[in-house]
């Protein structure tokens, strides 16, 4: 493994003068790069190969896909298939066992190897036992033993003492909390990766699932992926057990295959702090820290019908200039002009934005707003409704781009809020540079993407580019999405989904997970591809009881998704509302609250567990006298002096009595 990892350590190469000899590869001589232990050796997996006469000089592959030829040597064959090389040198060469070096369908053998220099011949062949996995972990003295290459989830740090790297921040694993182990030899994945190169923009899950020990104790398994850039190099993460010993040097040994690896390889542990409870606030009317978000100035709400005020709010800081932005929607009536007759409740998409880190905060213009139009499958007026827009900028080239996701949907005309047409639904996301002044206002006038789901029964009419219903059969069950959420992470842009599946589907919602090259040019013509999550999904039901016991009970499901940094550095967070349906509310669920829930992984999506396997909350949000189906959503940035924000339904603040009204309050929870 010929990269930096975090303190900018490889694999041990040794190079001396090159001679114009025919290679040969020492017995024995063909080990695993991480444990430096002789075969079995894994497909896919890094190896070293020691020898003499093995290239004429020292010389690394300089990008991937790696090549399969580097300086004068001209080949590594396994089996006769080319071997994608890394580094060569006169007495080592690392080198990626070709995935197909068994034949298909095989899944143990042998492999002849053959190291072929351009001017001096071939080697002898030399056997190497090959099997489904051999697991071998990187260690910073890269010689298969001592202090791993295992990384701190949240913050990259090498797990080993403080000061044991000179010049690189250094420091032990806490107890309960998520590390991340780096090896090769795990084996197959669920994904097809070509020799010498790393997925696809596809997240790779090995096979196998692997258990780990630290000390003996078993950690909990996370994921189990191929790294998205390093060809033969694995990821795999766990959280570190209640009980696990600590120490300087506590053993870490990964099973897989039958086979666990030696106990002379360790990280640093340190015993983990007290969990502090997390943050609470009841958000009432009578709080005194909870008071409303100032918009009503710039920003009057509408007083035309029994539908208004301000909800699902989505803040987000430019990079660049500090400046808060907060979209949010709209909500209000177009009156019928006829006695008697209801008039039509949609919703507009609203945006403002903050000088003075959310203490005021200024209307800035519509981003999108209803129209009247012809409903071509009916012939009927309708109108057009847009809400729950989720931003986030990103900075490219010093200019800051924001991309929004929203819904947008069909209200016939005087139906009174109780028409709206599902097969009309879609998602429009857009990405647009942004200015200083204006912000996100861009994406007003940008061309966006639609993406569809299964309800989208007349795509002639409202057509989409991608039914992401269609992507999965892990997703073929998702009859609708609902409240996203936008996050990128690495290259890649993932959205977050709220999947609703058909009635007559198992399983309950959860949480579908999508992405694409995060490349703001590559809008609107972006590919997706669905996060497989197995037969356990992400914020599920279970997910949501857990959540649930800091709220009122009964919660079947997580919704109302924000995903945001959290105060705390390196702390990913997922905003949530806990709810369950219902057929005694008109909206058809209650939501209970927010929480604000630490993410362990975005790809693939996994929550932080605590010892006793409950999702971690840092901080839940509550509001007893929100009327019409309890609280709304929430969202929050540690760069607002708000603090979470939450939306507050309260009926007898409605223009007319006994309406609809929710407007968005400050809480000074930090998270």
């Amino acid at each position: 493994m010929l990269r930096a990892v975090s303190a900018g350590l490889g694999i041990l190469l040794l190079s001396y003068g090159g001679m114009a000899q025919a290679p040969s590869i020492a017995p024995g001589g063909i080990v695993n790069a991480g444990s430096f232990a002789a075969g079995p050796v894994a497909p896919g997996s890094i190896v070293s190969i020691f020898g003499a006469g093995l290239a004429i000089e020292k010389a690394s592959a300089s990008a991937v896909p790696l090549p399969t030829a580097l300086d004068d040597v001209a080949s590594v064959t396994f089996n006769g298939v080319p071997a994608p090389l890394y580094f060569v040198s006169p007495s080592q060469i690392n080198a990626q066992v070709p995935w197909n070096v068994l034949p298909a369908g095989t899944t143990s053998g042998t492999a002849q190897v053959v190291v072929t220099r351009a001017a001096a011949g071939s080697s002898a062949a030399q056997s190497v036992p090959i099997s489904a996995a051999a697991a071998g972990i990187f260690t910073t003295a890269s010689n298969g033993v001592g202090q791993a290459i295992a990384t701190d989830n949240s913050d990259g740090m090498i797990a080993a003492p403080a000061g044991y790297i000179p010049g690189s921040l250094t420091h032990p694993i806490t107890v309960g909390t998520y590390l991340v182990i780096w090896c090769t030899g795990l084996g197959a994945v669920d994904a097809t990766v070509a020799n010498g190169a790393p997925p696809a923009g596809q997240t790779a899950n090995t096979l196998q699932k692997p258990s780990v020990l630290i000390g003996g104790t078993a950690a909990t398994l996370v994921y189990s992926v191929l790294s998205p850039q390093y060809p033969g190099e694995y990821q795999l993460a766990v959280q570190v057990a209640s009980g696990t010993p600590t120490g300087d040097a506590v053993p870490l040994q990964i099973r897989i295959n039958g086979a666990l690896t030696e106990a002379n390889v360790t990280i640093a542990v340190a015993a983990g702090s007290t969990v502090a409870q997390p943050q609470f606030t009841d958000c009432t009317l009578s709080s005194a820290g909870c008071t409303p978000v100032g918009l009503q100035a710039s920003d009057p709400y509408s007083t035309a019908g029994a539908f208004a005020g301000y909800a699902d709010a989505t803040i987000r800081q430019d990079p660049q200039t500090g400046t808060l932005w907060m979209a949010y929607s709209w909500p209000h009536t177009i009156p019928s002009g006829k006695a008697g007759v209801a008039g039509t409740q949609v919703l507009d998409i609203h945006l403002a934005y903050s000088l003075d880190a959310g203490k005021t905060w200024t209307y800035k213009g519509t981003l999108y707003s209803s129209q009247a139009m012809t409903n071509p499958l009916t012939g009927a007026t309708d109108y057009t409704a847009h809400e729950v827009l989720n931003l986030l900028p990103q900075v490219v080239n010093g200019v800051t781009y924001w991309y929004g996701i929203h819904s947008t949907y069909n209200v016939p005309q005087s139906s009174g809020g109780s028409g709206v047409e599902n097969y009309t639904k879609r998602w429009e996301i857009a990405v647009a540079p942004g200015t200083a002044a204006d912000g996100p206002m861009a994406l007003a006038s940008a061309t966006g993407q639609f993406l569809g789901q299964n309800a989208n029964t007349y795509p002639q009419y409202w057509p989409v580019a991608v039914n992401l219903s269609s992507l999965d059969p892990e997703v073929s069950v998702c009859e609708q999405y609902y409240e996203p959420a936008l996050v990128i992470s690495g290259a890649n842009l993932y959205l977050f989904l709220d999947c609703i599946p058909a009635s007559n589907a198992s399983g309950g919602k959860f949480y579908a997970v999508f992405k694409t090259a995060a490349l703001s040019g590559n809008g609107p013509n972006w590919t997706w591809t669905y996060i497989k999550e197995g037969s356990t999904k992400f914020a599920n039901q279970s997910d949501a009881a857990s959540v649930d016991r800091y709220l009122a009970p009964g919660a079947t499901y997580l919704t109302q998704m924000d995903v945001a940094p959290g105060s705390r550095s390196g702390v990913l967070l997922a905003i949530v509302t806990a709810a369950y349906d219902t057929s005694t509310d008109a909206s058809g669920k209650v939501s209970l609250g927010c929480a604000a829930v630490e993410l362990a992984s975005v790809d693939p999506p996994r929550f932080v567990y605590n010892s006793q396997g409950q999702v971690q909350v840092d901080a839940f949000l509550t509001s007893s006298d929100s009327q019409t189906g309890g609280p709304g959503s929430c969202t929050y940035s540690p760069y607002s002096a708000t603090g979470m924000i939450l939306a507050h339904r309260q009926s007898a603040q409605a223009p007319q009595n006994g309406g609809f009204f929710t407007f968005l309050m400050q809480s000074l929870l930090f998270p």
